[in-house]
């Protein structure tokens, strides 16, 4: 079958690599099969086989024509001369989205399926307050809690003010977001976002010429060691409200995810800068591990 064929490995490993970078995101389904004969390793993978676990769990998989029959509607790899590479492309794709516009519980089995946390509290007898974002608030308080909307910090923080002091409520929650807000007002200042990247990227070149990396560590703006100042007198501010022996719990977050989704929708668009592709790719690296980091202080006030 293959005597006439010229192309070797190498030529499809090369046309590969001309499609894929290394920050392209790859979606099938059962990838490593795929990987393993190209020879080719790749990080970021989203799997269908993996995101549509199996009623079995474990290392067991769900074909993929049975789930495009199950969730797609669609029948496919039903033809007697095997499969066909962009059926199974398109549907893999169709069940990716669908897991991303669903969430991550959708089509699982439900021992898999897990709750979300205001949910637990209230199937467990306590009651919850939630203050966030209005977008945030209609995204995850659920019917049995209390919501309320803000629109600003100090609103958040007078509204927890008042809910931590509510005996019969159990846990409240609020987050204060004008670090988030600061980071993408940045971004979106065209200005701004270009002088902060020089900076990256200069520290990243010092810092490969340097035997000791300890990652991006940039020098902090006024404007923003005053947002962190404000932030932590509302943290102040809303302990000095807590009965004695509640539990406080702060947790950072993220990282500055704003910058990442600029510098990856730059990088997937090809948009025109000076700056060459490779500098982009390492400060992207270098932001996304640091997001991946976060803190969490837990205390108990007595």
């Amino acid at each position: 079958m293959l005597n006439d064929v010229s192309t070797s490995l190498e030529d499809i490993q090369e046309e590969f690599l001309k499609l894929v970078y290394k920050e392209t995101i790859l979606i099938g389904h059962s990838l490593e099969n795929d990987l393993l004969a190209l020879k080719v390793s790749h990080d970021l993978v989203i799997d269908t086989a993996v995101l549509y676990k199996h009623p079995r769990g474990g290392s067991y998989k769900t074909a993929l024509r049975v789930l495009s029959r199950k969730f797609l509607s669609r029948e496919i790899q039903d033809s007697c001369c095997g499969h066909d590479s962009i059926e199974d492309a398109r549907a893999t794709m169709e069940l990716a989205l669908l897991k991303f516009k669903n969430g991550p519980d959708f089509g699982s089995p439900k021992q898999f399926v897990r709750k979300k946390l205001l949910a637990v509290l209230s199937e467990s007898g306590k009651t919850s307050s939630f203050i966030d974002d209005v977008s945030i608030v209609k995204r995850y308080a659920s019917g049995t809690c209390h919501a309320f909307p803000v629109s600003s910090d100090d609103e958040a923080l007078s509204r927890a003010s008042k809910e931590v002091k509510n005996e019969k409520v159990h846990f409240v929650w609020t987050q204060f977001s004008e670090i988030n807000s600061y980071f993408k007002n940045q971004v979106d200042d065209d200005e701004k976002f270009n002088a902060r990247l020089a900076e990256l990227i200069a520290f990243l070149t010092c810092q490969n010429k340097s035997s000791a990396r300890k990652g991006i560590k940039c020098s902090v703006p006024s404007t923003l060691k005053e947002i962190l100042t404000r932030t932590d007198s509302r943290i102040h501010k809303l302990y000095s409200h807590l009965p004695v022996n509640s539990m406080l719990i702060v947790f950072t977050g993220q990282g500055d995810t704003a910058t990442i989704h600029r510098l990856r929708k730059m990088l997937t668009e090809e948009s025109k800068t000076e700056i060459c592709r490779e500098k982009l790719i390492k400060v992207l690296e270098e932001l996304q591990a640091q997001a991946e980091v976060g803190l969490c202080f837990v205390g108990i006030k007595h």
